[in-house]
């Protein structure tokens, strides 16, 4: 009598029959638990992907404010006026500011008067909020 099982007094059913493959609430819970599982992995690529973009577009901006701060850092102390403050630098808007400062040098007690040059790079103009990267830079006023 292998593979009988007796429910009740006189009803028989084939053992094998009732534990024959799964129920539709099973597999709707396993293909559920899949699908969180795919998803979660999907966001995490998603993000992962996002925040390289943006570490990408910083460090092409801080090259950007390098270069342009070496480009004027070669300028003549005269021509730092004249630096276009708001200028398209690739994709990016390279916006800087000029100001006459005396500065304290530390340790020495003397005061050397010069131009506080400030770059700072931006997306677009529509987003001057969003720095992007940004470089400043004291020159001295060249004494007569």
């Amino acid at each position: 009598m292998e593979g009988i099982c007796v429910i009740g007094p006189s009803t028989y059913y084939n053992a094998r029959r009732l534990r024959r493959g799964f129920t539709l609430m099973e597999s709707l819970m396993a293909s559920a638990m899949l699908f969180a599982g795919v998803l979660a992995v999907i966001t995490a690529i998603m993000g992962g992907q996002k925040r390289a973009f943006e570490a990408q577009r910083r460090m092409e901006a801080a090259l950007i404010a390098e270069e342009r701060m070496g480009q004027v850092a070669v300028m003549a102390y005269g021509d730092l006026y004249t630096v276009n403050p708001m200028e398209p630098v690739g994709p990016f808007y390279a916006l800087t500011t000029n100001q006459l400062v005396d500065e304290d040098l530390p340790g020495l007690g003397v005061r050397v008067r010069g131009t506080q040059v400030h770059v700072t790079i931006v997306p677009s103009l529509s987003e001057i909020g969003v720095t992007l990267a940004e470089a400043k830079l004291f020159i001295p006023e060249p004494q007569p």
